[in-house]
């Protein structure tokens, strides 16, 4: 099973570089460039043509929110895993009453001050788990639990993804790790591993003529 890997706001395909180095082999893992215009349905028209043999997609953070979005275009999919992309602390859709509106105001200058504001806009409008539902193939979603230095909002967002979490159909498996947003970078082992498991239990449900993994 070959898998297409989607990098995160900022990054780059190398980003997986030591994701791919833990694997050690075991899927042959495919880094693909996301670039411009950030309208979500040319993103995913740019990847069609790197998946005519029906790949799995891993994303992380953006790339993983790209990744449930071509999970929902094509349910044909083995399997989708988003490492950590279900929105943005700017959405305030994602918070429990009462809506902190200042400080997302201010969060949202910042992130506005680091560029890119047509990703920010796009980011900003898209409600992952309305995706999330739409979504019919297996899909592993893993949530980051610890807040990255200086990451503020992190509690009452975290509070407001535990509401929305438990909204997700039952092809949607949700892990917690005890790790921070940035999990791929910090402990590509960890993702390593989680990508593994996850795949070898989707390999193993294929029919055998469809098994496309090289022995």
């Amino acid at each position: 099973m070959r898998v297409l890997a989607l990098h995160g706001a900022g990054g780059s395909p190398a980003d997986w570089d030591p994701v791919v180095t833990a694997l050690a082999g075991r899927y042959e893992v495919v880094p693909l460039e996301l670039g411009e215009p950030w309208d979500w349905e040319a993103v995913l028209d740019r990847i069609e043509p790197h998946a005519t043999d029906n790949p799995a997609v891993l994303g992380m953070s953006m790339g993983g929110m790209v990744a449930a979005m071509w999970g929902r275009r094509h349910p044909e999919c083995p399997a989708v895993i988003d490492i950590d992309g279900h929105g943005v602390p700017t959405q305030p859709r994602r918070y429990l009453d009462p809506v902190p509106l200042k400080e997302i105001d201010e969060l949202r200058e910042v992130f506005r001050g680091f560029g890119q504001p047509e990703l920010q806009d796009a980011l900003e409008a898209l409600d992952c788990f309305e995706v999330f539902r739409e979504v019919r193939c297996p899909m592993l979603l893993a949530v980051a639990t610890r807040p990255m230095a200086g990451q503020v909002l992190f509690e009452p967002y975290r509070q407001g993804l535990a509401r929305d979490l438990e909204t997700l159909p039952d092809n949607i498996e949700v892990v917690h790790l005890d790790a921070t947003h940035a999990v791929a970078l910090e402990d590509p082992a960890l993702i390593a591993s989680l990508v593994e498991r996850y795949l070898d239990d989707r390999r193993l449900s294929l029919p055998e003529h469809e098994e496309s993994f090289p022995s």
